[in-house]
């Protein structure tokens, strides 16, 4: 998630502007940078693992569908601050050891065989609650993950916890129409993000150009970090819940030409001994 004011990174270096350009594995599967793949959602039971995480930090006191959580919760714990996080999505930056070996096993079974690499993966997946007519939400939140610092060669997993056909979910610029967008920029991403945020014309065109994403709980999106997308409002009665997941192929972060920086509060590292969990799971 990104805001007006966020800091936005940007490199001249030759590198970065050619790994902005390149052809990525992702893309060699799907030109729009973008592919669903099926996994047995009933195998891993995210759902009862939440909503009892949040029963022992004291949001919430009954076990209710994950999808009606916000009828416990107080107003405040669902009002997102400037860069689009409520107080649910913050307590869940740290989970807990039964929802960590069940995030290893999803690694493990559904993500690392798709894969032609070994991965990089990060350590503790973020979690998503939207919230029904969220106070504090924006339309105008178009952003990539790259804005924020993360290498261009990571991908990005979003899977579904909660019906998103009801509740929407996000949309996603397809990668011809997000590349567009860069090279028009120059690259800059910068002057994107500025564009996005003051130039009507550059938000309309990723109204116009945007797929809204909409999974069954049993499938879940790989999408290049290149693609420029940016969260729907709730206007449902539902929650919605889901989980995000930054990878990176082992052979391409030993090419990185340097060491990739966040931009937020943590100034995380994105380096196997920092962001990425590194092990054989």
């Amino acid at each position: 998630m990104s805001n007006a004011e966020s800091v936005i990174f940007n490199s001249d270096s030759l590198e970065f502007r050619g790994s902005l350009s390149r052809t990525s594995w992702i893309q060699s599967l799907c030109d729009t940078g973008k592919k669903v793949f099926k996994y047995n959602h009933s195998d891993y039971n995210f759902d009862k693992e939440i909503i009892d995480l949040l029963k022992d930090r004291g949001f919430i006191h009954s076990s209710v569908r994950l999808d009606k959580i916000h009828e416990e919760l107080s107003t405040d714990d669902m009002t997102v601050d400037v860069n689009q996080i409520n107080n649910i999505v913050k307590t869940c930056y740290e989970t807990n050891e039964r929802i960590g070996n069940l995030y290893h096993e999803f690694i493990r079974k559904c993500v690392k065989p798709i894969m032609d690499d070994q991965i990089y993966f990060q350590k503790t997946p973020t979690f998503r609650f939207s919230f029904p007519k969220s106070i504090g939400m924006t339309k105008r939140d178009y952003h990539n993950d790259i804005m924020l610092g993360h290498p261009p060669e990571e991908l990005n997993i979003w899977a579904p916890f909660t019906n998103s056909s009801q509740s929407k979910s996000f949309v996603i610029l397809p990668l011809d129409k997000s590349l567009y967008l860069l090279k028009k920029f120059d690259y800059n991403l910068q002057s994107l993000h500025q564009a996005i945020w003051k130039d009507n014309k550059i938000k309309q065109f990723c109204d116009d150009n945007t797929d809204i994403v909409s999974l069954d709980k049993d499938e879940f999106l790989i999408f290049d970090s290149r693609c420029l997308h940016a969260a729907i409002l709730n206007e449902s009665e539902y929650t919605r819940v889901s989980m995000d997941i930054r990878i990176i192929r082992v052979n391409e972060y030993n090419n990185l030409p340097f060491t990739y920086i966040g931009t937020g509060r943590r100034k995380a590292k994105f380096t196997p001994d920092d962001y990425y969990h590194q092990n054989e799971i």
